[in-house]
């Protein structure tokens, strides 16, 4: 378990990492467990983004036409993260999506360390229905909007504290 590390969120088109494109990054450096920064970009995706994925994230295709697009974000986003570890919640998504796009931009995957909070969940709330980011926000009562990208960072960072409480002895 890491005391310094970024927690990071994508919000996407989609569900594929080879079609679908990045609308969002969030992401939340911590030092000493202390929040030292915020990293929260829009993404013009340049294409239509679909009716389910506005109704999820309130994200609409007006909001994302003056913004910078993942060639430019995704470098400010690996330069945001050093080599610090990663935390996220269903990481293997969101890493999928954003070494994707590194290999398109002809830039070297990611190598950070990476927690992922959905399988730390798995192991140390073994009570849980299911371990949706939604659902864990619920049980733990954290007021924090969903299906934005640093909101959702909050929410798992909330779930990566918890978890080292009850799971690290």
């Amino acid at each position: 378990m890491y005391n310094d590390y970024v927690v990071f969120d994508i919000e996407t088109t989609g569900l594929n990492k080879n079609f679908d494109k990045i609308i969002e990054i969030g992401a939340l450096k911590y030092k000493n467990n202390v929040l030292v920064s915020e990293f929260n970009y829009l993404i013009n995706p340049k294409i239509k983004i679909p009716e389910i994925i506005t109704t999820i994230t309130g994200i609409k295709d007006e909001d994302l036409i003056n913004k910078d697009t993942i060639d430019i974000v995704l470098p400010k986003f690996i330069t945001f993260i050093e080599d610090l570890p990663l935390i996220a919640h269903n990481s293997e998504f969101d890493l999928g999506f954003i070494n994707t796009n590194l290999k398109l931009l002809g830039m070297d995957k990611l190598n950070n360390e990476n927690i992922d909070t959905l399988l730390l969940a798995r192991k140390c709330l073994p009570q849980m229905y299911n371990y949706k980011l939604e659902t864990l926000k619920k049980y733990f009562k954290i007021n924090q909007v969903s299906h934005r990208a640093v909101g959702d960072c909050y929410t798992t960072n909330y779930v990566y504290q918890e978890c080292k409480k009850r799971c690290v002895k």
